[in-house]
Order: C-alpha cells, then structure tokens, then sequence
C-alpha cells in the first residue's frame, strides 16, 4: 500500500500572505501609470473603458483568481461562518443602492453607444471582484489571523482608502484624491457591513459594480449646464456623503459586537477558577488545625 499523500494546502492563514496581493497590486498600478495620463477621460469613451477597466481588471480578477486558489482560501475569503445579529445595520448599505439608484436619471443614455454601458458593466463587475476579493477576502483572512475584528474592520477600510492614492500617478489631481481616499475608506466600511450582513462576498461586490456604474456613467455623459440638474446632484452627493457616516458607524458597531466574546475571555482570564478558591481554604484549614489541637 502507498503512504497517504500529505494535503500541502489549504495554506494557512496568514497576515504576510493576506497582504500580498495589495502589495503586488500597488507596485503594478506604480508601474503602469504615466504622469501624463488623464485620469479624468477614465471611463469617457468605449476605447477607454476596454483599454482602462475591462482588459486591466479583466487580467487581474484571473491572476487573482488563481492566487486565491492556491492558497485554497476560496471559502474562508469569501464566506463568514457566522453573520452579524445587528440587523438594523443593514440600513447603511440599503442606502447606498438607493443613492445609486437616485444617480441613474441624470444619465443621459443616448449620449453614448449601447454597448459602452454594456462594456462599463463587465467593467466595474470586474473592479468589484477584484477589488472586494482583495481587501474584503484575501486581507481579511490575514488580518483576522492576527488583531481582533475591530482592527480589522479599520485597517482593511483604511488600506482600501490609501490605494486610491496611486490615482495621483495617474494624473488625478492631489485635493480631489485625498477627498476619495476618504471617500473610500468610508465606503469600504459599508462594504464590510454588507458582508457581515449576508455573510458572503457576493453583496458587496455587487453593491461596489453598482456604485461605481453609476459613478462612471454619470460623469461620461452628465453636462451641467443645467443648475437644476447640477443643484439636483449635489443634494444627492450630500446625502451621500451622510450614508457613509452611517457606514462607519454600523461597520464599527458590528465589529465591536463580534469582539465581545474576545473581551469577555480577556477579562475572566485573570480571575481565578473556583477550584483555586477551595484548594487555599484547604490549605488554610490545614495550617490552623495543629494550633487549635495544642491549645487543648
């Protein structure tokens, strides 16, 4: 009979190997860009969004894919063994679709060919895979490995915030990117939200697509020549920036809560058992017997 062949995967998790992809996706993204590209024609034309969303996001989805599969996190990446009991929560993300929802008026759908919007969906489909797989799967995996869920929460929102910073290589200019650093770290956190709501990674991905589709849609071929229109935005850009104040809240609320179990074992840990208690009344007892037999 032939020796049983050791299983070399799935690996473990890890806070090194979580950070990987980030680390390789922000060296690739420094490489690529050239100070004299015009971040703000992203997603303006049909050659645009092949060439910047669909073939670039395209490839790093497979090349993703399969580190993911090596690794054999499929299902520790993408799926929560448990789902958060705040169901109020869920109020944060509901909003979200309805801001996105609220955008797609001021669209204006024959401005551009029909199979520019199809392509704009494969697109940001392939950005919310990516993207969500990354920081709200592989870094959660590895993060969850080594800080409580409170930690974690923050750092994968602030690190999906920070990589938006590599837009500056791209031409964006610095004042608007940091606003969108912010922007979506705060947004990251309604993500986390909708994860721990559902329990899988399907609804933030989802959620991701959609804002984005909008977002693109909308400044490709929005003008602004009319102020109600333009005033109409703007009320909807405000509300917005309101929903992700939200986000942050439940996302550390729903952290919190999933550390309790944590805190409470930390906080009994110093506490001696009973056994301890009765073991040093034994003791006591011992000590004082010979001294009340001497008295007699």
């Amino acid at each position: 009979m032939h020796p049983p062949r050791r299983r070399r995967w799935p690996v473990p998790p890890s806070l090194l190997v979580g950070l990987v992809p980030i680390v390789v996706f922000a060296a690739v993204s420094a490489w690529r860009s050239r100070p004299s590209d015009d971040y703000a024609t992203l997603g303006q034309t049909v050659d645009s969004v092949v060439r910047a969303l669909v073939v670039p996001e395209g490839i790093a989805v497979v090349a993703l894919a399969v580190f993911v599969t090596a690794l054999g996190w499929w299902r520790i990446a993408t799926v929560d063994r448990t789902r958060t009991p705040l169901r109020w929560t869920m109020v944060a993300p509901l909003l979200i679709v309805l801001v996105g929802l609220a955008r797609l008026p001021f669209v204006d759908w024959s401005a551009l060919p029909p199979h520019y919007f199809l392509l704009l969906t494969v697109g940001v489909l392939f950005v919310g895979v990516f993207e969500e797989l990354m920081t709200r799967g592989v870094l959660l995996v590895g993060l969850r490995r080594r800080v409580p869920e409170i930690g974690v929460w923050a750092i994968s929102c602030a690190l999906f915030g920070v990589l938006h910073l590599l837009n500056v290589l791209g031409g964006a200019e610095v004042d608007a990117t940091l606003l969108q650093v912010v922007f979506a770290a705060s947004f990251g956190s309604t993500l986390y939200v909708a994860r721990r709501l559902t329990g899988n990674l399907l609804a933030p991905v989802l959620l991701h697509a959609f804002w984005d589709f909008g977002s693109i849609g909308f400044s490709a071929t929005a003008g602004f020549e009319d102020r109600g229109r333009l005033l109409a935005v703007g009320l909807i850009g405000l509300f917005s920036f309101g929903v992700l104040v939200l986000g942050i809240v439940a996302g550390a609320l729903v952290a919190w809560r999933d550390d309790r179990p944590r805190r409470l074992a930390k906080q009994w840990r110093s506490v001696p058992p009973m056994a301890a208690f009765a073991l040093e009344a034994r003791g006591t007892a011992s000590v004082e017997a010979p001294a009340g037999l001497a008295s007699r």
